[in-house]
């Protein structure tokens, strides 16, 4: 307290107070003397620390909704425009007094002492609005209508609402020249939701930067993330904002918690697929990738191996970035970046103070960890996928992931990193190639109705190949041989190809051919 002690002896207090009041009057402000005053750390946290010292303002009185903002420098533009969008994303009315110099300093010197924590409020849609919601919004059209009509204050809580209840993946905000459009990706394709006239982006996009705990005040491409509770369920928000011509565009992706993973069994996987992929986890060494572009299903493939191979007696080590899922009984690693893209993680503050930390970086930990199992992410560098591959060598089953279009494509790729060709012709169990197809909507036959949102697609299936690398095509490994031989060596051998086996589910009528060619072009 010694410091606090010092600027109130620095000044002829009751001199600069009597000032203060006579310069408050002028201005027409209400006066408050905040030396002494008995802050709640709560009421204090509601501006950041770094935004009271560059505004020279302080929070100080907080009744329901209602602000009171002391600074001495009251009529700063900057703090004006500051506490009006500020007030807008945080759902809060701010009113600004004036104080001296010394109130100022004495209200900033007590974020060392009190070292409050902010509190925040959080999208809620409540159990009690879920029976409402699901009278009122049925079908796509139902929901852009009860957007249209809603306040802005709620309109945030609609557009997640609405994505949970038609089990949307993601949230698309996009400004444009003259409307804001909202579209859902809802069984991996893009939908329109509604357009909003412009005046309501501005809004919008500080609620959701204040929640995922982003600068409001910057621009530039920021990541963050918080928790939502949508129903009886809570949902995790990953959230990356990108600086377009018309503003800031914003993805939102939903990650439901607790979520029940689909086991081996449910994934929809051939017989003959499913035994490969059962006899590879069954082996206690060697490494298993999985290959595909994003959102082809890669994750709930290897949690639902997890969930078959998480058994007592074994040690389950992941490594993560970012952890989507919470997973009982296994050791998970977040992977840390630098400290600017740490915004919004709930483990933000604890991740801060560590260094930097890559795959690489926490692959090499978790081996003297003494794990059974490794899961990798993902395999980016030559180095990370040599340390993974000598761990498949030396007595750990590995499980990692690589974008290449098919399974074939993950050893020409894998060689083109520089990785040593002994490494890939001994430590490979498996290797799985995916993608996912929607699913014909059965209730409606496929012709499209207001539940499949006029589609004729709900749900999804996965298909997939399996390669198993044998002598054959650990000659070509050796060899260094291109693509196109991995691929004819492949197909020699039996590999069933992911578009065989989309035409398959055709055959099954789970599927269409036009939605099978649509996944695998690349292929």
């Amino acid at each position: 307290m010694a410091e606090i002690d010092t600027i109130l002896n620095s000044y002829n207090r009751e001199d600069e107070e009597r000032h203060a009041k006579e310069e408050a009057k002028r201005l027409e402000l209400k006066y408050i003397n905040l030396v002494g005053y008995p802050f709640a750390p709560d009421v204090l946290a509601i501006l950041s620390e770094d935004k009271s010292y560059e505004f020279r303002a302080v929070t100080y009185l907080k009744v329901e909704d209602k602000v009171q903002v002391a600074s001495d420098q009251p009529k700063n533009e900057k703090l004006q425009a500051f506490l009006k969008e500020f007030g807008v994303a945080a759902k809060l009315t701010f009113s600004v007094s004036y104080c001296s110099k010394t109130s100022i300093e004495y209200a900033l010197s007590l974020y060392r002492v009190l070292n409050p924590k902010i509190v925040e409020k959080d999208v809620s849609v409540t159990e009690e609005a879920e029976d409402k919601f699901e009278e009122e919004i049925k079908s796509m059209g139902e929901l852009k209508d009860k957007i249209t009509k809603v306040s802005t204050t709620e309109l945030l809580d609609v557009v997640f609402a609405g994505a949970a209840k038609l089990d949307a993946s993601d949230i698309h905000i996009e400004p444009g020249e003259t409307n804001l459009r909202i579209r859902y990706r809802i069984d991996g394709v893009l939908q329109d939701v509604t357009e909003l006239p412009m005046a309501s982006f501005h809004n919008l996009m500080s609620r959701i930067k204040y929640m995922a705990k982003l600068k409001l005040d910057i621009t530039h491409p920021q990541d963050g993330r918080f928790t939502i509770k949508v129903f009886t369920q809570d949902i995790d928000i990953r959230v990356a904002t990108l600086p377009t011509s018309y503003g800031e565009a914003v993805v939102m992706r939903l990650l439901p918690k607790n979520r029940d993973f689909i086991s081996l069994d449910g994934l929809g996987f051939s017989e003959k697929a499913l035994a490969s992929i059962k006899a590879a986890i069954a082996t206690p060494q060697g490494i298993i990738i999985n290959t595909g572009p994003t959102g082809s299903g890669k994750t709930t493939t290897l949690y639902a191996i997890l969930k078959e191979l998480n058994k007592p007696g074994k040690k389950i080590i992941t490594i993560e970035d970012p952890i989507e899922y919470r997973v009982e009984g296994i050791e998970q690693v977040q992977i840390v970046h630098e400290q600017k893209s740490l915004a919004g993680h709930e483990d933000a503050e604890a991740l801060a103070s560590r260094e930097q930390t890559s795959f690489l970086d926490a692959l090499k930990g978790c081996m003297r960890q003494d794990p059974d199992i490794l899961m990798v992410g993902e395999i980016r560098d030559k180095e990370t996928a040599s340390v993974a591959l000598q761990a498949a060598l030396t007595g750990h089953l590995v499980l990692t992931t690589l974008h290449t279009t098919n399974a074939p494509a993950a050893l020409a790729r894998l060689a083109d990193m520089g990785v040593e060709p002994y490494l890939l012709a001994g430590s490979i169990n498996l290797i799985i190639g995916q993608r996912l197809v929607r699913k014909l909507h059965t209730e409606c036959g496929g012709k499209g109705c207001a539940v499949c949102h006029n589609t004729g697609f709900k749900g999804r299936v996965a298909i997939i190949e399996v390669l198993k690398p044998g002598s054959e095509v650990e000659k070509l490994i050796l060899e260094k041989a291109p693509l196109r031989s991995f691929e004819e060596t492949a197909h020699k051998l039996g590999m069933e190809t992911m578009h065989e086996d989309g035409m398959r589910k055709v055959e099954q009528g789970l599927t269409t051919k036009e939605e099978v060619d649509r996944v695998t072009r690349d292929e």
